[in-house]
């Protein structure tokens, strides 16, 4: 395997504190900009797709195009993080990103959107963040010493959080005023991740200088099978594909639901606030959790709990209860990703972060585009009770994996976790 090049740390040991590495508040800001604008997108875009619209059938197909543009283009961004300068691709992540929003804001002005035209553009839109965002997340290891990668997992969750407490009321509010806003804030989004991006000064090289040349295929199989030689990974692989089916298809399938009901969407954006505040809480508690629980109790738990909300949610009395339900289902979300993307990205080697990680992104996303379709088609078939106890089934079906699998459940508290690889023989030498 090529060595990665890295850039060095200032701190290896991990002692000096997250605020003060320069380098990472710049990384930092780019990612929470974009975050900030692509929230107010992401909230806003169903609904955008509705009103134009008027079906929930439509608004399912458009999501699910949207997903796949997502599929398509992971295993080629992976390559591209792993082969090219990930700074560079970063800045051209903002770049392309804020002109495809661009004409997203054109079409509505001009009165020419329609499912078609929007299916496109949130494919192209999609495919583009795939195959190009993939860069940020993997420059993370390279930016960060090894002992504080699950706080930094911690963090981005945190930062994420707390922009979507605000993302959903603004993009409802935004919505309210023209349909165009929502994408104009992305557009402004990308381009202040682009300025962030600009400003950083390390040159994030996945490979060394002078490296021998490598063909795409023995990249690509070299990843696929040191990932296959891992059964704890396939194991939480699993899991993550239950969660982003069923979690993500509870959530859609209450945001059409309210909206075929007339909520007005300010009020839907109200339960994504909840939704945020909840996880920017787990966020708070998940870097202490990671250190004193084990890591499989921790990719478990949460998703029994998501479990037993999808069976209550679909009986929920009113927006109250739906809240209460949104808290309980947001807070154990940090916990999952700072314990199990905080252990996969420490054994992961520096060069291979990009192919490795569009690999999980990919499997575990695979049927993520379906929670769209599956919600619209469900609630208009047989309305909401069916559709969300289908998404309650799905999630149980993850935690099971989890419970039934002796690997996953071995993975120890974050302090402990080089000594367990080690032993597993799961890390590689860099």
């Amino acid at each position: 395997m090529t060595d990665a090049a890295k850039v060095p740390a200032p701190d290896p040991a991990g002692t000096t504190p997250l605020r003060r590495n320069p380098e990472y508040l710049k990384w930092l800001s780019g990612d929470l900009l974009q975050d900030m604008g692509t929230g107010i997108g992401a909230f806003a875009f169903p609904l955008i797709t509705f009103m134009v619209t008027g079906s929930l059938e439509a608004t399912g197909m458009v999501a699910l195009v949207q997903g796949l543009g997502g599929l398509v283009g992971m295993i080629p961004g992976g390559l591209l993080s792993d082969r090219l300068e990930r700074r560079r691709l970063r800045l051209l992540a903002g770049v392309t990103g804020a002109l495809l929003q661009a004409v997203l804001v054109a079409v509505l002005l001009t009165g020419s959107a329609g499912a078609a035209v929007l299916a496109g553009i949130a494919f192209l839109d999609r495919l583009r963040g795939s195959l190009l965002g993939n860069a940020s997340n993997a420059m993370l290891k390279q930016i960060v010493p090894p002992a504080q990668l699950p706080r930094a997992v911690s963090v981005n969750q945190g930062r994420e959080a707390a922009v979507e407490m605000g993302s959903g009321p603004a993009g409802g509010a935004l919505l309210g005023l023209s349909l165009a806003f929502p994408p104009l804030a992305q557009l402004l989004g990308n381009l202040g991740s682009a300025a962030a991006t600009l400003a950083m000064r390390g040159r994030y090289r996945p490979r060394v200088d002078g490296a021998a040349p490598t063909r795409v295929r023995d990249d690509l199989r070299e990843a696929v099978t040191w990932m296959g030689r891992q059964p704890v990974r396939l194991q939480m692989l699993a899991i993550a594909c239950a969660v982003n089916l069923g979690a993500n298809g509870l959530i859609f399938a209450v945001l059409l639901d309210l909206a075929d009901a007339g909520v007005p969407a300010t009020r839907i954006g109200l339960l994504n606030t909840v939704l945020a505040a909840a996880i920017l809480l787990g966020a708070f508690a998940a870097p202490r959790l990671v250190d004193a629980v084990p890591t499989g109790i921790l990719a478990i738990i949460p998703v029994l709990l998501m479990a037993a909300i999808g069976v209550l949610l679909p009986f929920a009395p009113g927006m109250l209860w739906i809240a209460v339900a949104y808290a309980v289902l947001g807070f154990g979300i940090p916990a999952i990703n700072a314990s199990s993307q905080g252990f996969f990205t420490h054994i992961t080697p520096v060069g291979m972060q990009g192919r490795v990680s569009a690999l999980m992104r990919l499997v575990s996303s695979s049927l993520m585009p379906l929670a769209p379709a599956i919600a619209g088609w469900g609630l208009a078939l047989g309305g909401p009770v069916p559709a969300m106890l289908f998404f309650a089934a799905v999630l149980a079906a993850g935690a099971l994996v989890g419970l039934l699998g002796p690997h996953l459940r071995r993975v120890p508290t974050a302090p402990n976790w080089e000594r367990y690889a080690r032993e597993e023989g799961l890390s590689a030498e860099e």
